[in-house]
């Protein structure tokens, strides 16, 4: 399957609850809407920042289908369809398909764990499979196991996987983000996404990336992007000490349940993150979301 590599900016969205702890749907048309109004061009939904793997089935399904229904088009929707049961990710691909999503992508499973390359693909191709005319992502994540090579993945899944489109390449090791760049080639589009990394990205040649902070923050990676194309490097030094300051605070104030409260910024409320993540205090979202507003309304 040939399709065109995912450009620009890409929201990882989050999930909003209310204060029951339920999916409020209401909020996707207006995260939709500030995606837009910041000039992102698509969502990466129920993912890890949308807190995918803490929903059930029919969230998951509902979510996928207001956020369908609320881009109309004007974004690139990757839905998330990882699980820890195949008929699961089954289920999500081939709705997923069903609905006109772009494309889909999974985190592999974290329990029952592929310890080899073979394996790993293995469970791909089978989620690729029930969406098998939307592009596939692997989406490969620090965050869990297996730490596998992914130029042995492509190598091993290319001709493999037909709709494997490429990598959502959430790690540190830019060595290997390039050699996955460069292999076949660069038949397979490597989307890159570790917020804090976006200049050191940019230099290697990076030209998508899906990430959390593109939720409130896009316009402060466009500025960047823009510096360094320009060769203005102390503009590009100057932002990202910006953007590192902001993943401070997220990391400060416990990650996922900052970067919601970060998004009170935008006048969007998305509520707690589900257990076994720890909520914020009123007080200190609303200080994290001070803070957060204060470093991008910074010269």
């Amino acid at each position: 399957m040939k399709t065109a590599k995912l450009t620009g900016l890409i929201a990882a969205p989050f999930t909003a609850f209310d204060a029951k702890g339920e999916v409020n749907y209401a909020a996707i048309p207006r995260q939709v809407e500030s995606l837009l109004a910041q000039g992102v061009t698509g969502a990466f939904v129920s993912g890890t920042t949308g807190e995918g793997v803490s929903c059930s089935l029919t969230e998951r399904i509902r979510i996928m289908e207001t956020w369908q229904a609320a881009a109309a088009g004007r974004l690139k929707l990757i839905i998330h369809t990882g699980a820890l049961a195949l008929p699961e990710v089954r289920e999500l691909a081939a709705h997923a398909q069903k609905i006109g999503a772009y494309a889909t992508s999974i985190v592999p499973p974290t329990y029952f764990k592929a310890a080899t390359v073979p394996q790993l693909v293995e469970f791909c191709r089978e989620a690729a499979a029930a969406a098998p005319d939307l592009p596939f992502y692997y989406y490969h994540t620090m965050l869990t196991a297996p730490n596998l090579p992914m130029t042995e993945f492509l190598k091993a899944a290319d001709g493999v996987i037909p709709n494997l489109a490429g990598i959502k390449f959430n790690c540190h090791n830019l060595y290997e983000y390039q050699n996955c760049r460069r292999l076949f080639h660069g038949r397979y589009d490597i989307v890159f996404g570790v917020d804090e990394f976006f200049a050191a990205a940019l230099a290697v040649g990076a030209e998508g990336f899906i990430g959390s902070t593109y939720n409130y923050a896009a316009k402060l990676y466009f500025a960047v992007w823009d510096a360094f194309k320009r060769g203005d490097w102390a503009a590009v030094e100057h932002g990202m000490d910006k953007v590192c300051r902001g993943v401070d605070l997220l990391v400060a104030n416990g990650g996922l349940a900052a970067g919601k409260a970060m998004m009170l910024s935008c006048g969007i409320e998305c509520g707690d993150p589900r257990p076994p993540l720890t909520p914020l205090s009123a007080e200190r979202k609303a200080a994290v979301s001070r803070a957060i507003g204060a470093i991008l309304a910074e010269n």
